[in-house]
Parts: structure tokens; C-alpha cells; sequence
């Protein structure tokens, strides 16, 4: 909140209290003391009392410069002679109206002749010294000259503090030199006037060419020399006045030592200030509020805090400026309850409703985190200024309230209370961009400072930039930038990052040109903010050009640019470019290393970056969380699991297992497959939050773990962690691998109750995983309830319909999807390739492969050929799908050869069957799923022979086939089952159903196609093998477990056989139940006698 900061400046207690109440310090007292006056008369902070205050009041008057044998029975006949006009003189120039006309008056007498007193001088001064009238005060100077009463000390003190206060600093040093004989006041004088205006140099040269003379300072000169060291590079002065002090025996003078604890405390060294406080024998409110406001200007809150209760414990009683002292603290982790604190005291001290306090405690909760608090406080001010608005809109920015901060800058309008150049850039500060709709009020706010006036101003115009291109209008931020008069190298920077931060690299860079053109000199903030952009195409060569322009100034070896530069290299997928500059800088952090490790992570594998790592620790540099979360980024498989074991290790002993290390742990070792390793870090980890849920969720989803990944969602909901539209797209995806419909239902149930069911990602997933799942209708339901659809949602409904046998349906949303403005992608080819394939619908899907390229330019795939060749293949035209394989404009893998020797296997072609399959194996020499179509086809033409050879072959290869296995879900758990199966606890009434069940479907007339047994046995064996199939042994398992109403869903990881799927139409007739079988290829409706596949599959 640097913009509010200034407002409570003023209210600074060390400036204020000790430097004089407004700025000009006790040395200029006046001569004549009303009881105002005297009242004000402050050493350091504060109105004095008792005593203090008469002892202040003879310093005033004996500060005006007579002789010290004449101080005491001098001055105050003088003061009565001044008042009573001894020669007249003085008596007339009291009684002339104005100080013009009094120095009028001085002129014609002097010219006469007339001899003037050092009274009436004094008294014409202290008129010019009122109006800081330089012009009078040197026609009165030349008056003295011209009377000889310039060696008057009287006089030239007076005269002295008119220059000083004029701000003449030089023609004041001429007065002081020009004076024979100096007293202490002059010499103070002069030194105060030098320390008013921050030369603590030539302060300090007056003040030691006084100690050659032979001047011996007293009180008021310790006080003006001591504010000149107030700065950090005059603490060795300061020092050195402080051991004069000593030896003067003036240590024990409160003023003194309050004077000395400000020093320290404005040199920055607070260990001093407390030293010094620590042993004042007498102490007041100044004192106390000088240490209390040093405390917490240097970040030390709490301690501020103890003194301030100190303080009261010892009887004193803290007035408006320590209140706005402590709370004028840099905010601090744990502020806002001692904050709390000294608000409720403040309160019982009368003092809350005091403007400076409430601006102070506005400020300060602000600072501390806690707006809500800080607008409280405003809301009950009974009186504001300009500085309590600016600071309220201003905390309600920073705090990212921006739509609320210009509703109360509207309302401080309407008050009368007109904002200022701080409150325009209170309210224009990035940080109160949070929200879509903020640039409306930001267009507001702009057209308010157009015509306050401020919008010329180079800050004002600056902001504006910024505040636009965060709200992603960075044509608005260009036209104010191009718009303006006077730029700075800010504006440049603003205008190149906001370029930058919405993705327009290129635009930047030309800005990044244009700049030096214009003949500004880019520094590290403009390469910072340039190489701030996402990569695009061509970035990499402006990225290079950029470079070399860093090189040639020389920012290249800066850490912050060269660290950038690495980064923006890695993004653009140059890990060699990143690699050079790595290695030329001088000095690297482990911010460097962090960016580096997590480039070679990304781009090349993770065993390079545990390399860089090492090399990293043997450098010096101790590793971070970021480290660890950079290197466990990595691209990797299975292989990688023993270098993740090392890093693992290496976090351990670091003590680095934090939240973000222990996700990035579970993540990694689910990605290497080991989700036994994931779910015990994931168990061990003392923290989580959503994040961590949802990859261990991810990582049991994408292994197959679905029953333990719902486990878990489940688990998540009970601990009270609420999932985010990620955690549902991965607990979907893990339903999918079981085929849980009720598990989707339920998870479908809970999005909708966290008001997730709306967002893009999270439909989508529904859609594909009710298909996936087996319930299409409900995955179109989704669909059509979808508020916002992308090329994605269509695709993924596309292909649930072409899975599930809907191969017009599917055709029809096609063309709706394009009627709709929604340019298919290749996955939507895909899609629509399947459903003709799906669907018998050849000369439409030659159509469709057409238009891929002719109509959309979109270049083939492997998978788009596969899908032609699985058209063909499936509608019998082997020789056309030989023909499309081996004129592929690219070199065809093994899908498309596998497609066709299904389609040989299905339609008993055995001679291309033979070359189709010796082309895969060339392709894929260890395919089990090759062998076994060769050798199904082999038995099914009666060439048992050669099934033989493939099967032994098989074995002597080490190739295994993957057992057919069908599984069903009834009451959340899955039972699961392989060809004669008799391992199921309910394997005895199984088979005595599934016995019944085969009797009534040959009495309707079912015939077991015994040709599919590749076995060479008897009938009755082949019968019984038929009839123990996984998919049947499921579907009885269905029947005698499963409300009649509901559907029988069984899953099967192979392609169903033709006799199962002729079985399975005769069971939905006679038991008059629906059946839907998903197996490794498709959907199967199975009603009433009927399958939606149209018996081709």
C-alpha cells in the first residue's frame, strides 16, 4: 500500500513531534512568545509541561542573540521596550498596517538619518519572517547594512532565521559569516537552518568549526545537530555528537535523550535507540512515543506493542501520536491481534474517534490482512478527510476488492470530498483486479481522473496501463499508452508487459524496439517484463533477438534477466539455448537452479534433471520445496521409479516433504505405476489438501484401481474436503474402468450438490463415461442439459452413440455439431468413421474420409486409416481394404492389418487372413492377439494342424494370450468370471440356473454354434464349453441378483462371440429383461429378442 503510506506521514511521530510541529523546529520560536506559543514550544514531540515548559520559554527568548552578560537583565526590559516603543520608532512601525508598509517606513528613515534600534529591526523581521517575504526581508537587510547594525547579534539572529525560513540557505551563510563575534545562538542558528533543509554536512561543519572557536553547545544545539544526523549515512556523526553530549554532561537531559533515541531510530539503528531508552533516568510521552514509533517502523510490531503497555504500567498515558506511531508498523505475521489490542485502548482512552488515530487504524488493519476490520472502523469515523477515504479505497484495492473500493470512491464523491492524485492511484492498483467485470469500473475511474484533470499526469497514465491490460483489454491499454504526452521508461515497461502477460510476445517485442528507437534505455524491469509471455510460434527468434540485446548492455548476467531468459528458452522448448546461459551466469540462486532442473525435467527425462540436481547440492546450494516439486515434473514411465525412490530419499533428509512435495510425490509414483509407494506417501503425508486427493484419486483411476479410486472420493467427502471439478473429471474416469453405472450416477449426484455440474470439463466427463458406462441416454441427457459445449462435448457424444450401435444418431449430431458453428477435428472423424463402421454405412463413410481433407484440410492418422479399413473389413470387402492398406500415403502400423484379419477371421477369408497377419508381426512380432486370430481361424477351416503349430509357437515365444474375463456390478461390488468359472461362492446355483436358463432357450429355438470350440472333441463337450462363457455366467449372476425393472449391465475385456451374442438375444426374450454388454469393441442392446448392433459387429 505505497500509495497510503504518504498519508499517514504527516502523522509521524519522529518527524513531527521531534523535528517541530510543522517542520520548522524550536530554533525558530519567536521573539514575542503569545501563550499559543508557548504552549507549542516542543523539544522533540509534544507540548511540554510544568517546568519543561518554563525552561523551553527562556530558551526562546535568550535563542534571539544577545550578549550573554545581557541575558537576564537585558532581555526583558527589551521585551517591554519592544511593546512600549522606548524611541518611538518601533511604536510607529507597530502601528502600520502591513509589513510593505512598515519596510516603507524603515526606508525613509534610514534615509533621513534617523537611527534605528535593533527592536524595531526585529520587529519589521519578524513580519517579513510571518509573510517568508524574501523580498522585503533583503530591502530590511540593506537598511541594517546601511544603520552599521550587522555585527548586531540581536539582529543577524533574527535576520538569520528570515533567510533560513525563506529557504535563502546561501544568503543566510553570508550573514553568519560576515559576524565578527558569534554567541551559541547564532552558531545554533545556522546549524539548525542547515539541518531543517538536510544538510547534514554543512551542519556538521558549522557545529565543529563552533568547537574550534571555542563555542560550547548547549541544550538547543544538541537538539538541531542531532536532527541533521537523521539519516543512515550520518550515524557516525551522530555517534560522535553523542559522545560530545556525554562529555557536556548533558546525557540526562530528557529532550536530550529523546533527541538521541530519534536519531538512532531514523539511522535505522533501533538496537541503539533501545540502549539509550533503556537507561533515561526521567522519561516522558515523547520519549515513550519515540521509541514505540522507531520500533515499529522497522517491522518489530510486537515489541512496539510491549513497550506500549510498559508504558502504562508506568503510570504514563499515551496520547493521538503514539496511537498513530505503533500504528504506522510495517504489518508482520500475528500484527492484527496485538492490532486488536491497541484499537480496544485507544478506545478506552477517548481516542478511536480522533481523525488521525481512525486513518491510522484504517491503515494499519488494512495492512494486516483484515479489510473487513479496517472498513468497520471507517464506517463509524465521525469525521473523515481526504486521507481516510484515500486510505479506505486504497486497502479495499490492494485486498482485491476493487469493484467495492469504487463504489466507496463514488460515494466520497457524492460527500463532497474530491479525490485526489493518491486516491486515483489508490484505486488504479493491479491488485484489485480479481474478477471478470472489473474493466467497467476501471473505464469509470478513468474517465473521473479525465476530468479531475489527472490524467495527464505520467503516474496516473502509467496505472491506467497496467489496470487495463490486467483486465485483458490491452487495446485499452494501448490507446492511453499511445495517448500519452510525456512517457517514462514505467510506461514503456507497462505496455511491454501487458503485451506480454495477454500472449502478444510479438507486439511486445516491436514495443521492446520502438522504445530505444524513441531513445529510452530498457532495463532490467523491461526484459523481466518482456520475457513475462506465453510462447507462441516464432517466439524462439525474437526470444534470440532479445537476447542479444541483453548482451550487448550487459543486463545478460544479471541474475533476475539471465534466470528469465532461461525460463523463456525452456518454454520455448530450447533446453540447449537455456543450458548456455545457465552456464554463463556468474552467480545463480536456487531460484535458477529451480527453473533449470524443471526445464530438463519437462523437455528430456528425469534422470538428467537428478543430474543437475546432484551437481546442484555439490555447488553449495541447499534445495527448496520448488526443487523437488520441479524435478518429480518429469515426463516418465515405469522405467523411472528407482531415481523417484532417490529424490524421495534426498526430500526426506532435507525435511522437505511439505504439502506441494508430498503431491508431486504421489503424482510421480502413479505416473511410474506404483500406486502401492503413491497411497503410502499419500497415507504418511500430515497435510492434504484437494490437490492431493485428486491425484491419488488420478493415479488409482489410471491403473485400473476403480473400486479403491470411489473408495476414496468417498473417503474425501467424509473428511470434509471439498472436490473441485478436477476431482470429478478423475473419480469419473475411474468409474469408467469398472463400468460402474451406479458409481457414476452417484458421483453425478454430488456434482450437482457442489454446483459443478455446469462446468465444461466435469459434463464433458459425464457424457463420455455414461456412454463408456453403458447408459447412453444419460450420457445425452447430459449432453443436452450442457449450457456450454466445445468440440470435445460433441466428439464424445458423437462416439457414445456410434459405441452403442447409433450409427444415424450419431451422423445426425454430426451435422447439428457443424450447423452450430463447431469445426470438427480429427477426433471427430474418428468419431463419425466408427459409427459408419458401427452401422453397415460404407458409401457414407468414404463420404466422411473425404471430406476430412477436402472440406477441413485435416491429414489423416493412423487411426483414421484403421477406422476405413474396419469399415471395409466389417462389410466384407477384404480384397478393397487389402488394397486401401497397401496404397496408404503412409507406412501402415499394425491397427490397420489387425482390423483386417479380424474382418478374414469373421468372414473365413484363410489365405488373406495368413498375410495379414504375417504383416503384423512384422509390425508387432509379440502380439498374443495375432497367434490367436490365425489360430481361430485355423480351427474354424478345420486346420487343426496348423492351430497346433501357432499355439506351440506361441508358448516357445513366451507370448500369452489375455483371458477372457466378464464382469457384472450388483450392490457395489463387482463379480467377475472366466470360461468355467467355479470359483464364485454361488458357483452351485450359477450353474443350476444357467442349466434351467439353456433348456428354455433351445425350446425357442437356440442352437449353440459348436464351430466356434477350437477344439477337436465331441458335441457334447463342445456344448458345454459354449455354454460356461464368462458373458453367460454374468448375465445368470444378473439375472438372479438384479431388480426385474433394471437392466443386466455386464462388461467383457475381449470381443464377444457370435454364440454368446446370439445366447444373449434369446435370454433378454425369454426372461423379458433388457441387457446391455459392452465388450472390448462396442455397445450390445439386448431387448426382447433384438441387439441395437443389428447382428453386425
Amino acid at each position: 500500500m505505497d500509495s497510503t503510506m504518504q498519508l499517514l506521514n504527516s502523522s509521524n511521530v519522529s518527524s513531527e513531534l521531534i523535528d517541530g510541529q510543522s517542520g520548522r523546529g524550536i530554533i525558530f520560536s519567536s521573539f514575542r512568545l503569545n501563550e499559543a506559543q508557548v504552549q507549542r514550544i516542543s523539544v522533540g514531540s509534544t507540548v511540554l509541561s510544568g517546568g519543561q515548559t518554563r525552561r523551553s520559554q527562556l530558551y526562546s527568548l535568550s535563542i534571539s542573540g544577545c550578549p550573554k552578560g545581557e541575558g537576564h537583565k537585558y532581555l526583558p526590559s527589551a521585551h517591554v521596550c519592544a511593546n512600549a516603543s522606548v524611541d518611538g520608532a518601533a511604536e510607529q512601525s507597530k502601528n502600520v498596517p502591513t509589513a510593505k508598509d512598515a519596510v516603507a517606513l524603515l526606508k525613509i528613515r534610514v534615509q533621513q538619518g534617523i537611527v534605528i534600534d535593533s527592536f524595531s529591526y526585529v520587529d519589521i523581521l519578524q513580519r517579513c519572517l510571518k509573510q517568508e517575504d524574501i523580498l522585503l526581508a533583503k530591502q530590511v537587510h540593506v537598511c541594517i547594512i546601511k544603520s552599521g547594525m550587522e555585527q548586531n547579534l540581536y539582529v543577524a539572529n533574527k535576520l538569520l532565521r528570515v533567510y533560513i525560513r525563506c529557504g535563502r540557505l546561501q544568503c543566510a551563510r553570508q550573514v553568519f559569516d560576515k559576524l565578527v563575534k558569534k554567541n551559541i545562538y547564532i552558531w545554533t542558528t545556522m546549524i539548525g537552518g542547515y539541518a531543517e533543509y538536510g544538510y547534514a554536512e554543512d551542519a556538521m561543519k558549522v557545529y565543529s568549526q563552533m568547537r574550534r572557536e571555542g563555542g560550547q553547545p548547549n541544550e538547543i544545539t544538541y537538539l538541531s545537530i542531532l536532527k541533521a544526523c537523521c539519516s543512515p549515512v550520518s550515524l557516525k556523526w551522530g555517534k560522535k555528537i553523542h559522545a560530545h553530549i556525554i562529555q557536556s554532561g548533558f546525557q540526562s537531559d530528557v529532550r536530550v535523550e529523546t533527541a538521541l533515541v530519534n536519531m538512532y531510530v531514523k539511522c535505522g539503528s533501533i538496537d541503539d535507540a533501545q540502549l539509550i531508552f533503556d537507561k533515561m533516568v526521567e522519561r516522558n510521552v515523547i520519549s515513550w512515543t519515540v521509541m514505540i514509533g522507531g520500533l515499529a517502523h522497522y517491522g518489530r510490531g510486537q515489541e512496539a506493542f510491549h513497550r506500549f503497555l510498559q508504558m502504562q504500567r508506568e503510570g504514563f498515558i499515551p496520547n493521538s501520536y503514539t496511537y498513530v506511531s505503533i500504528l504506522n508498523a510495517n504489518a508482520s505475521a500475528g500484527a492484527l491481534e496485538w492490532v486488536k489490542e491497541v484499537h480496544s485502548h485507544a478506545v478506552n482512552a477517548g481516542l478511536a474517534l480522533d481523525l488521525r488515530v481512525g486513518n491510522a487504524l484504517v491503515h494499519m488493519y488494512a495492512k494486516s490482512g483484515s479489510i473487513d476490520d479496517a472498513r468497520v472502523v471507517f464506517d463509524g469515523m465521525v469525521e473523515r478527510d481526504i486521507f481516510s477515504w484515500t486510505v479506505m479505497i486504497g486497502g479495499l484495492a490492494q485486498h482485491g476488492r476493487g469493484q467495492e473500493a469504487f463504489s466507496l470512491f463514488l460515494q466520497m464523491e457524492r460527500g463532497g470530498c474530491l479525490p485526489n492524485l493518491t486516491t486515483y492511484l489508490s484505486i488504479l492498483n493491479a491488485s484489485a483486479i480479481t474478477s471478470t467485470g472489473a474493466l467497467e469500473w476501471v473505464k469509470e475511474v478513468h474517465k473521473h481522473a479525465g476530468k479531475a484533470g489527472f490524467i495527464s499526469d505520467l503516474r496516473v497514465g502509467n496505472a491506467l496501463i497496467h489496470m487495463y491490460a490486467k483486465c485483458g483489454s490491452i487495446d485499452d491499454a494501448r490507446l492511453v499508452f499511445d495517448g500519452m504526452c510525456d512517457r517514462d521508461v514505467i510506461s514503456w515497461n507497462a505496455m511491454i508487459g501487458g503485451l506480454a502477460q495477454n500472449g502478444c510476445g510479438h507486439e511486445a517485442f516491436t514495443i521492446f524496439l520502438k522504445m530505444q528507437q524513441e531513445g529510452f534505455v530498457p532495463d532490467s524491469t523491461t526484459y523481466l517484463s518482456l520475457l513475462n509471455t506465453h510462447v507462441s510460434t516464432g517466439a524462439w527468434e525474437w526470444v534470440k533477438e532479445v537476447h542479444k540485446h541483453a548482451v550487448e548492455v550487459g543486463l545478460v548476467s544479471d541474475l533476475r534477466v539471465g534466470s528469465a531468459f532461461v525460463h523463456m528458452y525452456i518454454r520455448c522448448g530450447s533446453i540447449d539455448d537455456a543450458q548456455l546461459i545457465f552456464d554463463k551466469l556468474a552467480v545463480r540462486n536456487v531460484t535458477t537452479w529451480n527453473a533449470m532442473i524443471g526445464g530438463v525435467a519437462q523437455q528430456k527425462c528425469g534422470r538428467e534433471a537428478l543430474s543437475l540436481f546432484l551437481q546442484m547440492r555439490r555447488e553449495g546450494f541447499f534445495p527448496d520445496a520448488t526443487t523437488f516439486v520441479n524435478i518429480l515434473s518429469a515426463n516418465v514411465g515405469e522405467e523411472a521409479l528407482e531415481w523417484v525412490k532417490e529424490v524421495h530419499s534426498y526430500a526426506i533428509d532435507a525435511g522437505l516433504v511439505d504439502l506441494r512435495v508430498g503431491n508431486a510425490l504421489v503424482h510421480m509414483y502413479a505416473k511410474c505405476g506404483n500406486t502401492m509407494y503413491a497411497k503410502q506417501v499419500f497415507d504418511d503425508m500430515v497435510e492434504r489438501n484437494v490437490t492431493t486427493w485428486t491425484v491419488m484419486i488420478s493415479g488409482l483411476a489410471q491403473h485400473g484401481c476403480g473400486h479403491e479410486a470411489f473408495s476414496l472420493f468417498l473417503q474425501m467427502l467424509r473428511e470434509g474436503i471439498v472436490p473441485d471439478a478436477t476431482t470429478y473429471v478423475s473419480i469419473l474416469s475411474a468409474c469408467a474402468s469398472t463400468g460402474a453405472l451406479e458409481w457414476v450416477k452417484e458421483v453425478h449426484s454430488h456434482a450437482v450438490n457442489a454446483g459443478l455440474v455446469s462446468d465444461l470439463r466435469v459434463g464433458n466427463a459425464l457424457v463420455h463415461m455414461y456412454a463408456k458406462c453403458g447408459s447412453v441416454d444419460d450420457a445425452r441427457r447430459v449432453f443436452d442439459d450442457m449450457l456450454e459445449r466445445d468440440v470435445y462435448s460433441w466428439t464424445v457424444m458423437i462416439g457414445g452413440l456410434a459405441q452403442h450401435g447409433r450409427g444415424l444418431d450419431a451422423l445426425d449430431l454430426f451435422v447439428k455439431m457443424k450447423l452450430e458453428g463447431f469445426k470438427p477435428n480429427g477426433y471427430s472423424f474418428v468419431a463419425v468413421l466408427s459409427a459408419c463402421s458401427h452401422a453397415g454405412l460404407v458409401d457414407e463413410g468414404r463420404r466422411q474420409f473425404l471430406s476430412l481433407t477436402q472440406d477441413y484440410g485435416i491429414e489423416p492418422t493412423m487411426e483414421h486409416y484403421t477406422c476405413m479399413v474396419d469399415l471395409l473389413g466389417r462389410a466384407g470387402q477384404l480384397e478393397e481394404a487389402k488394397h486401401f492398406i497397401l496404397n496408404m500415403p503412409i507406412e501402415p502400423g499394425d491397427a490397420p492389418w489387425g482390423a483386417l484379419l479380424g474382418a478374414c477371421v469373421t468372414y473365413g477369408n484363410l489365405e488373406m487372413a495368413e498375410f495379414a497377419a504375417k504383416e503384423r508381426l512384422k509390425l508387432k512380432p509379440k502380439s498374443a492377439s495375432t497367434y490367436v486370430l490365425l489360430s481361430n481361424i485355423y480351427a474354424a477351416t478345420g486346420n487343426w494342424e496348423q492351430k497346433l503349430l501357432v499355439r506351440s509357437m506361441m508358448q516357445r515365444r513366451g507370448i500369452r494370450k489375455e483371458p477372457g474375463r466378464s464382469w457384472i456390478e450388483v450392490d457395489n461390488q463387482i463379480h467377475s468370471f472366466v470360461v468355467g468359472d467355479t470359483s464364485h461362492p454361488e458357483s452351485k446355483e450359477i450353474y443350476a440356473k444357467l442349466k434351467d436358463l439353456i433348456k428354455r432357450l433351445k425350446a425357442e429355438g437356440y442352437v449353440p454354434d459348436t464351430r466356434l470350440v477350437l477344439r477337436n472333441t465331441d458335441q457334447e463337450y463342445k456344448e458345454q464349453a459354449l455354454c460356461s462363457h464368462s458373458e453367460k455366467l454374468a448375465i445368470v449372476y444378473g439375472l438372479m441378483h438384479t431388480p426385474y425393472r433394471n437392466p443386466i449391465r455386464v462388461y467383457k475385456n475381449l470381443r464377444v462371440c457370435s454364440d454368446c451374442h446370439t445366447a444373449t438375444k434369446f435370454i433378454s426374450k425369454v426372461t423379458g429383461r433388457e441387457i446391455v454388454a459392452r465388450d472390448a469393441k462396442r455397445f450390445h442392446h439386448f431387448k426382447d429378442g433384438v441387439c441395437s448392433c443389428g447382428d453386425y459387429w
